[in-house]
């Protein structure tokens, strides 16, 4: 009906919007540092879950293991990660981030958020309270 497809034309409309800005942000900061997708998603990917063997990288990055172990090993040279044994396991070796790669991570977040505080002064309290209100709706409605 034309409720639903005015709602689906809406929340992806939104949902595009929201993904290209908060995306371009990121995309300039890491073209400045030199940083591929590929290394921001071993970065990130780091920082959300943890250590991981470098095969872990291979099915979320479409890579062979060979290119998966070459890109950790070019981040190892850039000092953003280390290869390190596990303790629980001393015959399996783990990729960590550094402190450099943390600070790399801590502040792409940072970048890819700014758009939030630019849009923020746009809006009134009231409008804020809107907008905020409907997101947690969503999250509420989509977690269900």
């Amino acid at each position: 009906d034309m409720e639903t497809e005015e709602f689906s034309r809406s929340l992806l409309d939104g949902m595009a919007l929201l993904m290209r800005v908060s995306l371009q942000d990121l995309m300039g900061y890491i073209h400045r540092k030199g940083i591929s997708m590929a290394q921001i998603n071993v970065l990130y990917q780091l920082h959300y879950r943890g250590p991981c063997e470098v095969l872990a990288f291979t099915h979320a990055l479409s890579l062979s293991p060979a290119g998966a172990s070459q890109l950790i090993e070019r981040m190892v040279r850039q000092g953003w990660v280390e290869r390190r044994a596990d303790p629980a396991d001393r015959r399996v070796r783990r990729v960590y981030l550094t402190e450099p790669g943390r600070q790399l991570v801590a502040e792409s977040i940072a970048v890819r958020n700014e758009w939030i505080q630019r849009f923020g002064t746009r809006l009134t309290g009231e409008e804020k309270q809107q907008v905020a209100q409907v997101f947690q709706l969503l999250v509420e409605k989509i977690e269900e």
